[in-house]
């Protein structure tokens, strides 16, 4: 009896375990925001900035990454913002925009982008950008602010590169 119970615990174990792989189901092959979005983030961002990790809170709805100098004078705030239960993507990438980016140089289905008020050349530089994501199926909003001219000039590249860290 007493073996017929440890051989049914040891079957009902490897069961469970099991069950924990449904990642690989094609239900569960969406990707998911990063628990932690810093440590996404963090990675695409030049050690010469001197960024550090000021806050990443994240929500069902949400997730947040904000780093800085130890100045405060550069900042990038990053933001994967889920669809609304019962909307769609593009519902939250306009939503964004229309919160964010009021008056974008440039906007269409997939991105919207506004620099100022100094166009990345000089202090104090700043870019938003917004960006209709496809996995994870979101909508990312990145703002960066500099006082140091130096940097700011690679700011739409690093943009780029934090994109690329956030959708792989």
């Amino acid at each position: 009896m007493h073996s017929r119970l440890i051989l049914s615990l040891a079957c009902l174990a490897m069961l469970v375990a099991g069950c924990g792989d449904e990642e690989s189901s094609p239900a569960g092959s969406a990707k998911k925001t990063p628990s932690n979005m810093c440590e996404t983030v963090a990675p695409a961002v030049p050690e010469d900035w001197a960024l550090t990790k000021t806050s990443a809170p994240k929500s069902k709805a949400k997730s947040l990454c904000t780093l800085a100098d130890e100045s405060g004078r550069t900042t990038l705030v990053v933001t994967v913002q889920k669809p609304k239960s019962g909307s769609s993507v593009d519902d939250a990438f306009k939503k964004l925009c229309d919160f964010y980016i009021t008056n974008p140089q440039e906007r269409d289905d997939e991105e919207c982008t506004q620099t100022g008020p100094i166009k990345l050349e000089g202090s104090p530089a700043q870019l938003q950008r917004g960006v209709r994501l496809e996995s994870p199926d979101a909508a990312l909003w990145m703002s960066y602010r500099t006082n140091n001219p130096d940097v700011a000039a690679q700011a739409e590249d690093v943009l780029d590169d934090v994109e690329d860290a956030v959708s792989e």
